[in-house]
C-alpha cells in the first residue's frame, strides 16, 4: 500500500500572507505532537495487544495535506501501517464541534451497520485543553485514490459493470439504514450513546423534522428568498422561483412523506469515492454533511446525471452507467425482499433511532430504484443542486423537464406576472 503522504504538498502552494497559512504555522509550532504520537501508540496497542514492545510511531511535520478545515498528517508506524491525523485549523466554536461529533458519530453507525468502506476511527478529541492543545481525530488509512473526473469518464469501459454495483451496493445499504426523522446523527459527546437526530447545520430549517414536504418546501422557500432579495422584481429571476417551487409536487413520493428517512451522504461524486488500480471501491470519505433525510434525496449523484450542454453521443456513457447502477440497485432490493419472504433474511429493521416496539408499519413503500429511474430523480438533483445564483439556470432546465419543448420560458414568465 503506497503511503497516504507520496503526493501531500505541505506548504507549496500556500502564500505565507494567507490566514490559511498563518493557522497552519501556529499550530505546527505549537502543538505537542510528541503526545499525538503517544495517543497513536497507546490507541494502536488498544486494538492490537500483541504489537512489539519496540513499535515506534512517526510524524513528517514538513510533508501534510490541507483541506477547506483540515490539516491532514500521516502517522507512520514502524511495521509500515499508517494512519491519519486530522486537525482543524480554524478556530472551533460550539456549532463546529457538534459538526465534528455528528460527522464522527455518523462515521461510527455506517461502519457498524453496512459493508461500505469507510475509515474507521481511532480516537477523538475535542477539546484545547488537553496536553496536544487541538482537536484530532486520528483514523485508519483505506488506500485508493480519487479519479480525476467523473465515473463514467474516468473508468474504463471493461470496470464500468463492477463499479456500478459497487456504487449500488452504498445505495442498497444506505436505503436500509433509516431513521424516523430528518436531521444530523448524534451520539453524545463521546460518540457512543444510543443515535438520536439532531437539527441539520444548514437547513433553512433546521429541525430535525418530521416528513419530507417540509424538508423541501422550507428549504425552496427559503432559497427563493435568497433570490428575490438578489434580483428584486426581475421577472426572469421571480418565474424561476415559481417554477422551481411548482417542481416540487413532481418530486416528493408520496408513500415516504413521513419516512422511514435513510442516511444520505449529500457528496457523493467522483472526488469522495477511493479506488484501487482494480477499481475496487477502497473507500467513501467526508462524511461530514451526512444525515437523515428523505430517500429522494439519496437519489442525488452527480454521477449519475448527464449534462445538458453535451451531445447525447458523449452523453450515453453517462445514461448506460446510470442504466447498471439503477439493474443492480433493483436486483438487490428484489433479493432482500425475496429472503424476507422465505423466511431467509433478517426481519423488518427499525429505523435506529426507534425501538422495535413503536416501529412504524411501511408496506409496499416505493423504491429507491424505481425512483431512480424516473425524471423525477432529475428534478431532485437540479432542485438540490441549484445555488440561488445558478437557479435561473436550473429553472429553465426544470421547465423543459415538466412542461416539455411546446411551452416556452416566455410563456411562463408571462404566466408569473398575472
Amino acid at each position: 500500500m503506497a503511503r497516504p503522504s507520496e503526493d501531500w504538498s505541505g506548504f507549496s502552494g500556500l502564500s505565507p500572507e494567507s490566514d490559511k497559512y498563518k493557522r497552519i504555522k501556529l499550530i505546527l509550532s505549537s502543538a505537542n505532537f510528541g503526545h499525538l504520537k503517544k495517543c497513536a501508540m497507546d490507541s494502536r496497542r488498544r486494538y492490537q495487544m500483541d504489537l512489539p514492545p519496540n513499535m515506534d510511531c512517526s510524524i513528517n511535520l514538513t510533508q501534510f495535506a490541507t483541506g477547506f478545515n483540515n490539516l491532514v498528517f500521516e502517522l507512520a508506524f514502524s511495521d509500515n501501517i499508517y494512519w491519519i491525523a486530522r486537525i482543524p485549523y480554524r478556530t472551533i466554536d460550539d456549532n463546529t464541534k457538534t459538526s465534528l461529533l455528528s460527522e464522527i458519530a455518523t462515521m461510527n453507525i455506517v461502519r457498524q451497520h453496512t459493508s461500505i468502506p469507510i475509515p474507521r476511527i481511532f480516537k477523538f478529541e475535542m477539546s484545547v485543553d488537553e496536553p496536544f492543545g487541538y482537536p484530532y481525530v486520528l483514523m485508519e488509512y483505506l488506500g485508493g485514490r480519487t479519479l480525476d473526473d467523473g465515473l463514467a469518464k474516468s473508468i474504463p469501459q471493461q470496470y464500468h459493470t463492477k463499479v456500478a454495483k459497487q456504487l449500488a451496493n452504498v445505495f442498497a445499504e444506505l436505503q436500509n439504514l433509516t431513521f424516523s426523522r430528518i436531521g444530523r446523527l448524534w451520539c453524545g459527546e463521546t460518540a457512543d450513546q444510543p443515535v438520536e437526530i439532531i437539527p441539520m447545520a444548514w437547513h433553512h430549517s433546521p429541525g430535525p423534522l418530521e416528513t419530507s414536504l417540509e424538508y423541501f418546501y422550507n428549504e425552496r422557500q427559503g432559497e427563493n428568498r435568497e433570490i428575490v432579495a438578489l434580483h428584486p422584481k426581475d421577472a426572469d429571476w421571480l418565474t424561476a422561483c415559481w417554477v422551481l417551487k411548482t417542481a416540487l409536487a413532481h418530486i416528493v413520493i408520496e408513500d415516504r412523506v413521513r419516512g422511514p428517512f435513510p442516511l444520505c451522504h449529500l457528496d457523493l461524486h467522483f472526488g469522495n469515492l477511493l479506488f484501487d488500480n482494480e477499481y475496487n471501491l477502497a473507500g467513501i470519505i467526508d462524511w461530514s454533511n451526512a444525515q437523515a433525510a428523505p430517500i429522494e434525496q439519496l437519489s442525488v449523484c452527480p454521477e449519475l446525471v448527464i449534462f445538458p450542454g453535451l451531445s447525447e453521443e458523449k452523453n450515453r456513457p453517462i445514461v448506460e452507467f446510470k442504466k447498471l447502477v439503477i439493474h443492480f440497485v433493483k436486483e438487490m432490493e428484489n433479493e432482500k425482499a425475496k429472503a424476507k419472504e422465505e423466511g431467509n433474511g433478517e426481519g423488518k429493521t427499525p429505523p435506529l433511532d426507534q425501538q422495535q416496539g413503536n416501529m412504524k408499519e411501511n408496506q409496499d413503500l416505493t423504491p429507491l430504484s424505481t425512483y431512480m429511474a424516473s425524471e423525477s430523480a432529475e428534478l431532485m438533483h437540479r432542485e438540490y443542486m441549484a445555488s440561488p445564483k445558478g437557479s435561473l439556470w436550473a429553472a429553465k432546465r426544470v421547465a423543459k423537464l415538466i412542461y416539455g419543448e411546446h411551452i416556452t420560458w416566455e410563456q411562463l414568465r408571462k404566466q408569473t406576472l398575472i
